[in-house]
């Protein structure tokens, strides 16, 4: 008789496998925020250019986190189109952000994308710094699905506790990720690695009018 799958063998291989999709897609996006940024800041062709190359490569390593989750088990990403490059809009210098992410690395990278997108942000590494950004009266909440210690799902839904009418965009590089909540179960979400064009589409998208 063959073996069986290597994930009915080991109980705890869906688990590993999401921990280290997550980590690669971390990876992943913040070199694409990065060669993104390059790529709109420069005027010179060749370097344009190899930042382009750059980012198809990226584009290939989420076929590899997407073998990974299969390999546990877990739903993959869907099949997104990639936008051009879109431009700040005057609104956007009106708006605040407060991004919720336990890497340092995304972090900084979501930052400058959404500050050449010409928002406010405020960083937030767990659940306290969120709730203590709130004082500063963001419009928008983008929140990493998985933080260290904590689910990111919950840290919205006390943020949502605090002020009812923030607008939550989830991160995420699963192509599904379910809360309990009613007040959740429409938020967008963003799957990692994400490029500038899908973020701004989607923050604009749900930010109140």
């Amino acid at each position: 008789m063959p073996a069986p799958p290597r994930h009915e063998q080991d109980p705890d291989i869906g688990k590993q496998a999401a921990g280290l999709a997550h980590d690669f897609n971390n990876l992943l996006l913040a070199m694409t925020a990065c060669l993104e940024l390059i790529r709109s800041r420069s005027a010179e062709a060749r370097i344009i250019d190899i930042a382009e190359h750059g980012l198809d490569t990226i584009g290939r390593g989420t076929g590899l986190v997407d073998r990974i989750l299969a390999l546990g088990g877990i739903m993959q990403r869907d099949e997104r189109p990639v936008d051009p490059m879109l431009r700040p809009e005057a609104a956007a210098r009106q708006r605040t952000i407060l991004i919720i992410d336990d890497d340092l690395d995304v972090r900084l990278v979501l930052v400058e994308l959404l500050r050449a997108l010409g928002y406010r942000l405020i960083e937030a590494a767990d659940g306290a710094e969120a709730l203590a950004g709130l004082e500063q009266q963001p419009d928008l909440a983008i929140v990493d699905c998985e933080l260290a210690g904590e689910s990111g799902l919950d840290v919205a839904g006390w943020l949502l506790d605090r002020r009812p009418e923030l607008s939550i965009v989830f991160a995420t590089g699963y192509s599904e990720v379910r809360s309990l909540d009613p007040r959740l179960r429409a938020a967008p979400f963003l799957r990692k690695p994400f490029r500038m064009a899908e973020l701004a589409r989607t923050v604009t998208s749900a930010l109140p009018a």
